[in-house]
């Protein structure tokens, strides 16, 4: 399956549906939407801090059968950054899944922790890493999921 990943849009839901536009089976979404949910229905989404102090209702984790694989999905801010990733990687490990995926920091990721594969999209919004707004693709046909991160200046 092709997912399309993005996250930490805080307001600026058009630059979601400019990603509509790209062919996939699947679209995740990992927090701090700040709008409407209903404006990205076609996503798996859950809620960012942001969203939770806006009074957004969306759940604070979910998980997507893929294959061979199953993704655990959380916005990441619960964990603190210098243990974020093994603590996101034992979390995912208790639900059975193989990927998590999270956003929270603004900077893209693809690392491996504890056989565990853990990205982040990075940002639709604002960039924390001076490189750019990005999101990311995944594609988890056969046994070893292929991340890759993209940078895209949007419109609007």
């Amino acid at each position: 399956m092709k997912f399309v990943i993005a996250g930490d849009s805080h307001g600026y839901t058009g630059r979601l549906e400019q990603l509509e536009e790209i062919c996939a089976d699947g679209r995740i979404f990992t927090g701090d939407l700040t709008d409407d949910p209903a404006r990205i229905s076609g996503w798996t989404a859950v809620a960012g801090n942001n969203d939770e102090y806006f009074g957004i209702k969306l759940p604070p984790m979910a998980i997507v059968d893929a294959d061979d694989h199953k993704i655990l999905v959380i916005h990441g801010h619960q964990f603190p950054a210098g243990t974020r990733h093994g603590q996101l990687a034992a979390l995912a490990g208790k639900f059975g899944c193989d990927i998590v995926i999270y956003g929270h920091t603004h900077v893209p990721v693809i690392a491996e922790e504890n056989g565990i594969l853990i990205l982040n999209p990075g940002s639709v919004y604002r960039s924390r890493d001076g490189k750019g707004t990005s999101y990311m693709t995944l594609d988890t046909a056969g046994p070893r999921p292929k991340a890759e991160i993209i940078r895209k200046k949007f419109q609007s």
